[in-house]
């Protein structure tokens, strides 16, 4: 479970949380030395980025500018979606996408990447438990059983996707990005994820925090992650 601290807006930089699902090829040892700004304020100067702390995949990074910030984490999270880019074409697979608390942004990021049509199929933004049974064909019992944050409703998406967008492999979101709709045994953050290849998947329950924003964010790369994983 990734924690917000009590003191983080106390911090006299401000933070910016950048997932980076694989730090396990760098060893723990990620740096960024600097990166070059190009802003009336700071003159085109170069602010050092420093990372203060990691959590699994969770890169918490102190800086003194939003800016910084988001390209550190724009430069980040395209790896991942160029990765997986590279992986689903050079073993002729496709993929989609089934999502519900990430409302297409999974879809975003794939598509963001140049070429991508080579291998993304679409996707379906199964919002409502409607479209969920009717178009990817997740089951009444276990959407009334279980709830839409569940195992086996997540793992019914991913492999409804493949189905219905006749691709090789895919990914699926269900949780709670918030503020409202948490419960005390599903709390605002949580969210269930699964990753597909043909008949195989596999699924997680992540907790992630209460920012709607951050829940979206964290969950779309987990997906992905998962799914890299999985190839």
């Amino acid at each position: 479970m990734i924690a917000r601290s009590k003191t983080a807006m106390d911090f006299k930089h401000k933070m910016a949380k950048v997932y980076m699902p694989d730090i396990r090829r760098k060893n723990d040892e990620m740096r960024f030395a600097a990166i070059k700004m190009n802003n009336q304020k700071e003159n085109d100067k170069t602010v050092l980025v420093n990372i203060s702390s990691l959590f699994n995949n969770l890169i918490v990074i102190n800086t003194q500018s939003d800016d910084t910030a988001e390209i550190i984490e724009h430069k980040i999270r395209m790896v991942i979606e160029k990765e997986i880019g590279e992986l689903l074409r050079s073993r002729h697979l496709t993929m989609g996408t089934a999502e519900s608390c990430t409302g297409g942004y999974i879809a975003h990021l794939i598509t963001r990447v140049a070429g991508s049509s080579d291998y993304f199929c679409g996707g379906v933004v199964s919002y409502s438990n409607e479209v969920k049974h009717h178009v990817l064909g997740v089951s009444e019992d276990s959407l009334a059983q279980y709830g839409a944050v569940s195992r086996p409703v997540v793992e019914q998406m991913a492999l409804g996707a493949i189905r219905v967008l006749g691709c090789d492999c895919a990914v699926a979101t269900s949780g709670i990005a918030g503020p409202g709709g948490g419960t005390p045994e599903k709390p605002v953050g949580t969210v269930w994820i699964a990753a597909a290849l043909k008949d195989m998947v596999v699924s997680e329950c992540c907790h992630f925090g209460t920012e709607r924003e951050d829940n979206i964010r964290l969950a779309a790369n987990t997906a992905l992650r998962m799914l890299q994983q999985l190839l």
